[in-house]
């Protein structure tokens, strides 16, 4: 199969050009996500190589493949370093970057000197591979769970690694009888994979980025702002969903209500940001002694809700103990932003468990009046909800109205 190389050159090019702009469109829409600026000068140094490759044979004293080479693979350690800095974790440091530059450079200068395309291709091939094959990595073990964007794009550089690898063993088949412009079919084959990897790869970094600022919004919208508890919205909809499960299956559920003593008093001494920092705190606290199947939610104010799927009303009362025991002791809270004078901050906790055919409303009512019982008997403790009565308040009305009538 025969192609006009240079003619595939501009098309891929262009396409490279128009994926570029797209990146830095994205990184102007969104200057805040880290890795989106590396991603657009990635994007950048990829058609400038592009424009070196063309330029080849047209001023012989410019060494235009060599600079086509180095930008290549600049742009994949910008794009490296762009998806690590995207998912939280540590940038390349200078020590790293330093390496790869020697040995980029230094490869590219043996080819250089020794005029030999075979040495260039297989260079290149193989650092590109090794590159892809670190972003592959990083994007397939980010942590769980990995959206599906990154799991795409991650695949696509997988891909990437495999193909370059063949390109490595075929390299001394192929070019030392072909130049880089040579129609032969399979000079051609490169630049069309780098058409398909360029837009793969620029819808991947564009799909990531909406996955994030949608997972941001759901935040947002379900997430107190200072704490980062769940808000009521959504501790509602969890704990409807809870309660359904918990009566087909005939399993226990609790609910935990919490309430900072004497939190006014606290937040007028400290101020209101000693006060966020307290609310902080306990949130913090209360992460460690939860699990993670239990709901956690910031009910308003200085007071706080936990539901916890299978757990009776004595095992929800074993961890408000250990809850309570945790802020009281915790040294973290005890810390006066204004004051030299200590002080503890404490809560007290109502506990209730779901009663057959209660709904959740009734059964946070039930615990709620536990937590003030607990309030009226001294603070910084637990106390039990009362049973739930047994019988719905329409049969209640008609046993009322039987025992009037007789």
């Amino acid at each position: 199969m025969s192609f006009d190389i240079r003619t595939l050159l501009v098309a891929v090019a262009l396409a490279t050009a128009f994926c570029a702009g797209a990146r830095l469109l994205l990184w102007r829409m969104h200057p805040a996500l880290p890795g989106l600026a590396r991603w657009a000068l990635a994007g950048g140094f990829g058609v400038v190589a592009l424009l070196f490759i063309l330029s080849h044979g047209a001023a012989p004293w410019l060494p235009s493949l060599a600079l086509a080479q180095a930008f290549i693979v600049a742009g994949l350690v910008l794009c490296w370093d762009g998806f690590r800095r995207f998912i939280g974790r540590r940038p390349l440091s200078y020590r790293q970057l330093l390496v790869l530059a020697v040995v980029v450079l230094g490869w590219i200068a043996a080819a250089q000197m020794a005029q030999s395309m075979e040495v260039r291709a297989l260079g290149n091939a193989l650092l590109v591979a090794l590159l892809s094959a670190l972003i592959a990595r990083d994007l397939l073990t980010a942590p769980e769970p990995v959206p599906l964007a990154m799991r795409a794009t991650g695949w696509a550089y997988a891909a990437n690694t495999v193909f370059f690898l063949v390109r490595t063993l075929a390299a001394d088949h192929s070019v030392g009888t072909a130049g880089p412009l040579n129609p032969d079919g399979f000079a051609a084959f490169p630049l069309l994979w780098w058409l398909c990897m360029i837009i793969a790869v620029t819808l991947g970094m564009v799909l990531m980025a909406a996955e994030r600022l949608q997972a941001d919004l759901d935040s947002q919208a379900n997430r107190d702002p200072l704490t980062g508890a769940l808000n009521r919205r959504a501790f509602s909809l969890i704990a409807e969903k809870e309660t359904a499960r918990a009566r087909r299956y005939g399993q226990p559920l609790s609910v935990l209500i919490m309430d900072l003593d004497k939190f006014k008093q606290l937040n007028d001494r400290l101020g209101h940001d000693g006060g966020d920092a307290l609310l902080c705190a306990f949130v913090d606290v209360t992460g460690k002694i939860l699990r993670g199947e239990d709901v956690f939610c910031r009910f308003g104010g200085e007071e706080f809700v936990a539901l916890l799927p299978d757990t009776s009303a004595r095992q929800a009362l074993v961890a408000a103990e250990r809850l309570r025991a945790a802020c009281a002791n915790e040294s973290a809270i005890a810390a006066d932003l204004r004051s030299t004078e200590p002080f503890a901050l404490t809560v007290s906790i109502g506990i209730g468990e779901l009663a057959r055919d209660e709904d959740i409303e009734s059964l946070i009512r039930r615990a709620d009046a536990a937590l003030y019982r607990a309030k009226g008997m001294g603070r910084n403790r637990c106390e039990l909800a009362e049973d739930a009565p047994q019988e719905t308040s329409d049969t209640g009305e008609l046993q009322s109205a039987a025992r009037a009538e007789s």
